[in-house]
């Protein structure tokens, strides 16, 4: 088993919800990644918070993924820290069907006849 991706969540305090929410779902996100992305090296988080006094706080998040070759950078924002976790984590296991070779099986028609 490949050890875990070492996962950063930048601008929220350690004892705040939506922390544990972002770590948990990206970070299963990355570990399905991981599979087809085996050269991951860290993830980060950043969040930016406005309006965190008011009734509602708008959340701006940047999930950044350090491979040995790239960084891949996602951004979502809302209001929502449940939503724009998932869509993160969407984006991330988008990787998956551009990174996978294989993805149809070889038509039967097209085989040789022996």
């Amino acid at each position: 088993m490949a050890e875990p991706v070492p996962l950063y969540v930048v601008g929220l305090s350690k004892d705040e919800p939506a922390n544990e929410v972002l770590s948990s779902k990206f970070g299963a996100a990355l570990e399905k990644v991981q599979k087809v992305l085996s050269h991951i090296i860290e993830a980060k988080i950043t969040v930016e918070s406005q309006n965190p006094e008011g009734s509602r706080t708008h959340y701006d998040v940047t999930a950044s993924v350090k491979t040995s070759q790239n960084t891949l950078v996602y951004t979502d924002s809302g209001w929502d820290i449940l939503k724009i976790a998932d869509e993160l984590s969407r984006k991330l296991e988008g990787e998956l069907s551009k990174r996978d070779d294989k993805r149809q099986r070889e038509s039967i028609r097209k085989k040789e006849e022996f």
